[in-house]
C-alpha cells in the first residue's frame, strides 16, 4: 500500500491507473513516465530545480560511475520501505524493495522515473514531504538541505536516516586549479533536536577523469554560481587529471 498522502488534505492517496485520488476527492494524475506532481503552489516544478538541460548533463555525469564507491555504500544501507530525498535523476536507487523517491525538479525525477520502474517517484519540495508519519525504514538524504525535523516524522520508531555531506578534501584539487586561496569542507554535522548522530563514516577515491567531465562536474557544484568568470576559465590551461571524491555519511535515528 502506497505511503504517499494528498498535499492538500493529507489524506491517504489510492493509486488508480491514472492518478493518485484522496478520499476528498482531490487527484494527480501521473505522467506518462510513471511519476506524480505533488508539488503544491503557483510553480509547476518546470521551472523550480535543475533545467532540463542541467538535468541531463547530470545524468550523463553520473552515467559514468564516477560516484560508484558512494552508490555501492548507499544501496547497501537499504533496507524496508526506502526513500530517497532529493533523489534527482535516482542514480542511487539501485535497490530491489519498496522505494520512493522525490525532487522539486520536475525534469529530475521524469529522468529518475525513466531509468528506474521499480520505484516511485513524486515531485515535491522539503518543506512538507507527502508521505505518512512513521512510515519509512531507510531514508536517504545527499547534498541537500537538512530538514530534520520533516524526516523525523516520516521515519518509523526504529528507521535511519543516511544523509551524506562532502568530506574535508572533496574535489581538492579542482578548488586549487580555479581559487587562489581554495578552503577544505568543514564536515559539519547537521544538528537536531529530533535525531541523533549514531554514526559517522567517511569514504573517499581518486579518479582519472577527462577534462570535459571536470567542468561538468563543475558545474553541478554550488561553486560554480559563486565562482567568476575569469576563474571559470582557468580550468581551459589547468584542469586536473585526477579528482579527490570524499564523502562523510551519517548515520541517524530519532531521538527519544
Amino acid at each position: 500500500m502506497s505511503v504517499l498522502i494528498c498535499p492538500v488534505c493529507g489524506g491517504d492517496l489510492i493509486k488508480s491507473e491514472k492518478s493518485y485520488k484522496c478520499p476528498s476527492n482531490h487527484s494527480f494524475d501521473i505522467a506518462k513516465e510513471g511519476y506524480v506532481n505533488l508539488l503544491q503552489g503557483s510553480k509547476s516544478g518546470d521551472k523550480m530545480g535543475d533545467s532540463r538541460e542541467s538535468a541531463k548533463a547530470r545524468h550523463a555525469f553520473h552515467a559514468k560511475n564516477y560516484y560508484i564507491h558512494l552508490k555501492n555504500e548507499i544501496v547497501k544501507r537499504m533496507s524496508g520501505r526506502v526513500l530517497d530525498i532529493c533523489c534527482g535523476e535516482g542514480y542511487y536507487d539501485d535497490y530491489d524493495g519498496e522505494i520512493y523517491g522525490f525532487d522539486i525538479s520536475r525534469e529530475m525525477v521524469r529522468l529518475a522515473s525513466r531509468s528506474n520502474k521499480n520505484a516511485i517517484y513524486f515531485v515535491s519540495n522539503l518543506a512538507k514531504i507527502p508521505v505518512k508519519d512513521n512510515s519509512i525504514d531507510t531514508a536517504v538524504h545527499l547534498f541537500a538541505p537538512f530538514k530534520g525535523k520533516e524526516f523525523a516524522r516520516i521515519l518509523k520508531e526504529n528507521g535511519r536516516l543516511y544523509s551524506v555531506i562532502p568530506g574535508e578534501n572533496h574535489l581538492i584539487e579542482l578548488k586549487n586549479a580555479v581559487y587562489d586561496t581554495p578552503y577544505k569542507n568543514d564536515e559539519q554535522a547537521p544538528v537536531c533536536d529530533e535525531l541523533s548522530l549514531i554514526s559517522k563514516t567517511k569514504i573517499s577515491d581518486r579518479i582519472d577523469i577527462p577534462a570535459e567531465d571536470v567542468k561538468t562536474l563543475f558545474s553541478m557544484t554550488p561553486y560554480y554560481y559563486r565562482t567568476s568568470e575569469k576563474d571559470k576559465a582557468k580550468l581551459d590551461n589547468n584542469c586536473p587529471e585526477k579528482i579527490t571524491f570524499e564523502f562523510v555519511i551519517l548515520e541517524y535515528k530519532k531521538s527519544r
